[in-house]
């Protein structure tokens, strides 16, 4: 039987997203949590050596989460509302979990000494399942090495952590009163990329250390919620109409937050700087530049341009002055 391969790994957001879509969409798929042996045969099938790493039934490949699962809409059940204000939100909201969100996810898992412990032995114990204890914390320790020095490049700094922290536990209230709310998810009662987005960061923090400790205590339903939208193969449910409070909330972050990130990212590319700062989330941010942010909000201003004048009026209302962003290349 054709199916999709999925190689991931049960750390990763992006292989935990992919594989609650692939659920959520009801196709045929298997799944494997990658390991060194997996990845000396998988890996050379795509450009970047990242997770998760997809085979199509056509014997394609992929890793590129985004664009997969756009790709393959129409395949099973849809993860995109079809009301236009609806659509642009779920494509807004996935991408600012994607880019942003994820720094907390980072932020969390190496800045602090149990946390980088734990999960270092974790990933490794995942990827190194015949390593022995030994082996495996050998392998930790250098893994462990590595993503620390890469924090400042990520903008997960001493600096910039207690800005991150307070963002995510932000967005993590607000998702608290969509779990407690009148619908399962953001856009209805059945999940939508923009929940799946959301989930695949959560999901692996909801097992480390310090992040669990926090889902916990403070948004407790939120936190079983993630196991609610592991599997939502069986659950029915349709779109609701407008737009829930949670959503408006969420997207005036976008405004606040998430398209002053992308636009300064844009702006020292353009200026062929290596890093950049602003004001967000009531303090400094800084950061390396990254091309890829670029094609994201690329992306999103897409989207933007294919709306209709009143849809991008309200849309524009949502997300607050700096909607102006997306106005931007056009033609």
């Amino acid at each position: 039987m054709d199916h999709y391969e999925v190689y991931g790994a049960l750390g990763s957001p992006y292989s935990m997203k992919v594989r609650g879509a692939m659920r959520a969409k009801r196709l045929v798929h298997t799944w494997a949590g990658m390991t060194a042996e997996d990845r000396q045969q998988v890996m050379p099938n795509v450009k970047a050596p990242v997770i998760p790493v997809i085979k199509r039934p056509d014997g394609s490949w992929t890793n590129d989460s985004t664009p997969f699962l756009l790709g393959i809409e129409q395949e099973g059940r849809g993860l995109l509302p079809p009301e236009p204000l609806q659509h642009f939100a779920c494509l807004l909201l996935e991408d600012m979990a994607d880019e942003w969100f994820m720094k907390a996810m980072f932020h969390y898992r190496w800045a602090y000494e149990e946390d980088a412990e734990w999960c270092a032995n974790w990933l490794m114990f995942d990827s190194l399942p015949n390593a022995g204890r030994s082996g495996v914390e050998d392998a930790a320790a250098t893994i462990r090495e590595r993503q620390i020095s890469r924090m400042a490049l990520v903008g997960c700094t001493p600096a910039t952590g207690p800005l991150i922290e307070a963002s995510w536990e932000r967005v993590c209230t607000l998702l608290e009163t969509m779990a407690t709310g009148p619908t399962r998810f953001l856009f209805g009662n059945r999940i939508s990329l923009a929940d799946l987005g959301f989930y695949g960061q959560l999901k692996v923090m909801s097992v480390d250390p310090t992040p669990m400790a926090w889902l916990r205590a403070e948004t407790p339903y939120l936190y079983r919620w993630l196991d609610h939208a592991d599997d939502t193969s069986g659950i029915e449910g349709d779109w609701t109409e407008g737009i829930s409070q949670p959503v408006q909330q969420l997207m005036a972050i976008v405004g606040d937050t998430y398209l002053p990130f992308l636009k300064a990212n844009e702006d020292a590319l353009n200026s062929e700087e290596d890093s950049f700062s602003l004001e967000i989330e009531g303090g400094r941010y800084e950061q390396g530049v990254f091309k890829y942010q670029v094609k994201c909000l690329q992306t999103l201003r897409a989207a933007w341009h294919r709306l209709d004048e009143a849809t991008r009026e309200q849309a524009a209302e949502l997300i607050g002055p700096n909607a102006a962003i997306l106005d931007a290349g056009a033609g």
